[in-house]
C-alpha cells in the first residue's frame, strides 16, 4: 500500500466503523488574529471596516495532513449601533481530498452599560459542505484480499450539506475582557453514509487582562504587557490557550501554551504546543507570523505548523470614540478594545428605531 494513504487509512477505518463520528473544527493557534471565527460578537469591532486573511499549515512533514485557509470581512454601523460580518473558510485534510467549507453570516450589537464597561451580543448563522473524492480511498480489506471493499457499500454521499447556529457575548473594560461562544447549536448531520453523525454542541471561552500599559505623549510608541486565555470544551474534548503578549509599537510578541496539563485523557497527559508569535503594524495592515513547537506524542516529527495572518482597516471612524480607537485585534497588540486610553470612554450611543 502506498505510504500516502496511510493517513487516510487509518482515518476512514475509524470514521466508517462507528455509528458515531467526531468531527473536529479547523483550528488556529492566532486566534485573536480570526476575530470573526473565534466570536460572532466581534463581527464590527472597529469603527469601520476590517478585511482578514488566515492560513494555517498544520504539521508540514506529514504528506497532506491539514491546511486550512479563512477570509472574512466586517464593518461597523454607528447608525444601528451595531456589526455585521461574512466569514468563508475551507479545510483540507489528508490525500483523498476531506475538504470542509464553512460560510457564516454574522450579527453583533454593542450594549453601553456605564463607563467603563460594555458588553456586546452576537449571533451567527452558518452554511456547511464536507465532500471527499471516493476515488482516492484505499481501505484495510481491499489490500489484504486483493479485490474490492466491502466499506463501499457503506459509502452513499461524496457530499454532506448542513445548516448551523452560534452564539455569543463578549464584555469588556479598560482593562479586563471576556468572552463566551457556543457553537452547533443546531448539532448539523455530516454524514457521508446516509446515518446521523452530528456535530456535539461546543463552546468556547476567552479573556484577559492588561498587566500594564505605557504611551509617550511625545510620539504614537505604545507599549503594553498583557495576559490571555481561551477555554474550549468538546463533547469529551478540552483545551486550553494560556500566554502573553509584549506590545512595543509597531512590533508585537507573543507567547503562550496549549494544552491541558492538570488534565489526564486516557492516563496521558493533554499537550499540545508551544505557540511564538511574531506581528508586525504597517499603517492599516497587520501581519503576524506563528509556530506551534509540538510537544504532544507527535513529537518533532510532525515540523509543527505554521500560521499566516494578515488584517487590514479601512474607513475607520475616529470621531465615534472619545480618546481612542478601537484596535483590529480586540484582544492582542494593545490587549482589547478599550487600552488605547485611560481616560473616560464613551461610543456615541443611537436608537435602533
Amino acid at each position: 500500500m502506498k505510504i500516502r494513504y496511510i493517513l487516510v487509512l487509518i482515518s476512514l477505518i475509524t470514521f466508517l466503523s462507528e455509528r458515531k463520528s467526531y468531527a473536529q473544527d479547523p483550528h488556529f493557534s492566532q486566534f485573536y488574529a480570526n476575530p470573526l471565527y473565534l466570536s460572532p460578537s466581534l463581527a464590527g469591532a472597529t469603527d469601520g471596516g476590517r478585511i482578514t486573511l488566515n492560513y494555517r499549515n498544520q504539521w508540514p512533514a506529514i504528506s497532506k495532513a491539514f491546511s486550512t485557509y479563512a477570509v472574512s470581512i466586517d464593518n461597523f454601523f454607528p447608525t444601528f449601533n451595531s456589526g455585521l460580518g461574512f466569514y468563508l473558510m475551507q479545510d483540507m485534510a489528508g490525500s483523498a481530498g476531506l475538504r470542509t467549507t464553512n460560510a457564516a453570516f454574522q450579527y453583533s450589537y454593542n450594549l453601553i452599560i456605564n463607563e467603563q464597561w460594555q458588553v456586546v451580543p452576537g449571533i451567527q448563522f452558518e452554511y456547511g459542505n464536507k465532500s471527499i473524492d471516493f476515488t482516492k480511498l484505499v481501505f484495510a480489506d481491499e489490500e489484504i484480499g486483493g479485490g474490492s471493499s466491502g466499506s463501499w457499500d457503506r459509502l452513499e454521499n461524496e457530499q454532506a450539506n448542513y445548516m448551523d447556529l452560534a452564539a455569543s457575548a463578549f464584555a469588556y473594560s479598560p482593562k479586563y475582557w471576556i468572552g463566551i461562544t457556543l457553537n452547533h447549536l443546531a448539532k448539523p448531520n455530516y454524514s457521508f453514509l446516509g446515518e446521523e453523525m452530528r456535530y456535539d454542541l461546543k463552546y468556547t471561552i476567552f479573556g484577559g487582562f492588561n498587566i500594564w500599559r505605557e504611551r509617550k505623549r511625545t510620539s504614537k510608541v505604545e507599549r503594553s504587557f498583557s495576559f490571555s486565555f481561551r477555554y474550549q470544551h468538546q463533547d469529551k474534548f478540552n483545551q486550553a490557550d494560556v500566554g502573553v503578549y509584549w506590545h512595543n509599537s509597531p512590533i508585537e510578541i507573543g507567547i503562550w501554551y496549549r494544552g491541558l496539563p492538570f488534565a489526564n485523557t486516557e492516563n496521558t497527559l493533554n499537550q499540545d504546543a508551544i505557540v511564538a508569535l511574531l506581528a508586525y503594524d504597517l499603517g492599516a495592515f497587520r501581519i503576524g507570523y506563528s509556530y506551534d513547537i509540538t510537544i504532544s506524542g507527535l513529537g518533532i516529527q510532525s515540523a509543527g505548523a505554521h500560521e499566516i495572518s494578515i488584517i487590514f482597516e479601512f474607513n475607520q471612524n475616529f470621531g465615534l470614540r472619545v480618546g481612542g480607537r478601537r484596535p483590529a485585534v480586540p484582544c492582542s497588540s494593545t490587549a482589547n478594545p478599550l487600552s488605547s486610553t485611560q481616560r473616560k470612554y464613551k461610543r456615541k450611543s443611537r436608537k435602533i428605531f
